[in-house]
């Protein structure tokens, strides 16, 4: 394993260089923040933004010399050159899109370096990409990426609260919402909305149609990339990108965030879940412009619309930049069959995805002899086939379909029922379904999705395991028994506790949010609860409504039905006690 590469002016030379090296690095990553927070969170003359956009250019010259100085001094230059690989390209474009606005672009000197559109993007991803690169740098410099003594429970639980309280705080920029020079959101909104977005949830208090500009709908959108896979992850992808590795530490903590077994395959599952999410991220963006370019008038507003939707539904999110959701495209099969597909490739685990890809490498695979697929995979994919099947069916006989065609019905059908355990996304009212069935929806939204993937709930994994467990005992076994394997113990037992922790933290929940919100119905609140603790974001209306105290209940649920209750309680815990003795056993009557 590769450690965490340094950068070579750090590896050598007196101390006096080396420091000299970390403040430039320093305040590089301050004036980056600066000049985006400043550039894109508020409103300024044309002059001063054109001085701004300077600042970015001069920020690529920076970290162009830090990278030339890195690759000067290194002793095998072709090596050095294929870890900068990626950073050469964003500068060779930035090179070029300048070469068009001082030779190309009419009156260029006069318009400013701002008023090329592909040279504003380009600089916006230059800075963005900066003040990644530089932070990671420093951190490298340091030898502390991934090798923080906090436990793996910690990590998790800290890095979901870093990225909610950082959204937040971008949600409240002016140019975030339509204010001008203050947000026309207020706090607690700015804090639901970016809890609801990191958490992959979906739930809304205020329209993000309409309450949010496009620059406030790009952080959300940014938020549900970062929280769908968890900060940790593409930190990790970066560190590879950038050259280095994460080292032992990290390679333990990215395997108990993504549910992989052995630390051998990290590396490979890491690179191979970026490559596979932009791949359906784009083209599901691709299927999505074909049903969405009726509706818009401009190309720019339908990719984007598109693109945000393919996010939305891969990391199982369930925001929509439409004020009712996808309800005019229920009869649309180019809108709904892409947005099925995204929901189910995110949501199932990345480890399924690719224990059942044939384009998968065999390492990453990890198929058992004779070419059979794990348990695990098997158990997962039979119990998402019958929760599909038992919406499907709950759907169809729920709802009033008088004057739908077969055609409408089978994609609402098929929709609602992928969508409920997980995404959010919804083509009909809730309104228009049986209580009965928004009952099963609540059982649905309880069980989630697939363990290491962007879905919520219990995962149907676990599931499963009370399922064979309960089988077990009823054929009077001691052990536990899946597809002629016996399951370890400690899976059963922790299959049982983080049941255990959920429904006992949504009773909880429910009783809080009743006794905080006496005005609201009953049932609409426990649905409530149910969505937020699976991450869903289907609601019966209530949501805008609620209170303050309503509002942080329902905040806390997304975020530990994010993160998992067991992994809350874990990080929570002083110290991990590992008994070395064991008392003698005692009888309880149970039952």
């Amino acid at each position: 394993m590769k450690p965490v590469r340094e950068p070579v002016v750090l590896a050598g030379g007196d101390r006096k260089a080396r420091r000299l090296y970390q403040t430039v690095l320093a305040l590089g990553c301050l004036l980056a923040a600066s000049t985006l927070i400043l550039q894109y969170g508020f409103v300024f003359p044309e002059r001063v933004e054109n001085i701004l956009a300077w600042v970015g250019v001069f920020l690529a010259l920076l970290f162009l010399f830090l990278m030339v100085l890195d690759i000067a001094v290194a002793k095998d230059m072709r090596r050095a050159l294929g870890t900068h690989t990626l950073e050469i390209i964003i500068l060779g474009i930035l090179a070029a899109e300048l070469a068009v606005v001082y030779f190309a672009a009419p009156r260029p000197r006069d318009a400013g370096i701002r008023s090329v559109f592909l040279v504003k993007v380009y600089l916006i991803s230059l800075q963005v990409y900066l003040l990644a690169v530089l932070l990671t740098r420093a951190i490298q410099a340091g030898r502390r990426l991934f090798l923080l003594s906090f436990s793996v429970a910690a990590t998790v639980v800290s890095s979901f609260l870093f990225l909610i309280l950082i959204g937040t705080a971008a949600l409240l920029l002016p140019c975030a919402t339509h204010g001008t020079l203050s947000p026309n959101i207020s706090v607690i909104d700015a804090l639901f909305t970016s809890t609801s977005a990191v958490c992959v949830t979906g739930l809304t208090v205020v329209d993000t149609a309409t309450a949010f500009s496009r620059f406030g709908q790009s952080i959300i959108l940014l938020l549900i990339q970062l929280g769908g896979f968890g900060i940790m992850t593409y930190a990790g992808v970066f560190a590879f990108a950038l050259g280095g590795g994460i080292g032992v530490r990290g390679r333990a903590l990215l395997q108990d965030f993504l549910s992989v077994e052995g630390l051998d395959r990290v590396t490979s599952l890491l690179k191979a879940i970026v490559t596979t999410t932009l791949l359906c991220e784009i083209l599901g963006a691709a299927a999505l412009y074909l049903g969405f370019r009726a509706g818009f008038s401009s190309p720019a507003d339908t990719l984007f619309t598109s693109l945000f939707h393919s996010i939305s539904a891969f990391c199982n999110a369930g925001f929509s930049t439409f004020s009712n959701n996808l309800e005019n495209f229920a009869s649309s099969p180019l809108v709904t069959l892409p947005v099925i597909v995204l929901i189910i490739t995110g949501g199932i685990g990345f480890s399924v995805v690719y224990e059942t890809a044939w384009w998968a490498p065999a390492r990453i695979r990890g198929r058992l002899r004779h070419g059979h697929l794990s348990v695990h995979t098997r158990l997962v994919l039979r119990v998402t086939v019958i929760l599909i099947l038992v919406g499907f069916v709950a759907v169809l006989l729920a709802g009033d379909w008088r004057g739908c065609g077969w055609v409408k019905i089978a994609l609402v059908g098929l929709f609602q029922s992928v969508t409920t355990r997980t995404a959010g996304l919804n083509t009909i009212p809730l309104h228009f379904l049986a209580p009965w069935c928004l009952v099963i929806f609540m059982m649905l939204m309880f069980i989630g999705g697939g363990s290491g993937g962007t879905a919520g709930g219990i995962k149907v994994s676990t599931l499963g395991l009370l399922y064979h467990s309960a089988k077990s005992l009823m054929r009077g076994r001691s052990r536990v028994e899946i597809m002629h394997r016996t399951i370890l113990e400690k899976a059963v037992h922790t299959a049982f506790v983080i049941s255990g922790l959920a429904a006992a933290y949504i009773a909880c929940a429910i009783a809080a949010l009743t006794w905080a919100e006496p005005n609201l119905p009953f049932f609409d609140l426990a649905f409530e609860v149910f969505s937020a603790f699976g991450t869903v974001g289907l609601s019966l209306g209530v949501t805008a409504k609620l209170s303050t105290l309503g509002k942080l209940i329902i905040i806390l649920t997304m975020y530990v039905g994010r993160v998992g209750p067991l992994t809350v309680f874990i990080a929570m815990a002083r110290r991990r006690d590992e008994a070395l003795y064991e008392y003698p056993p005692a009888a309880i009557v149970v039952g």
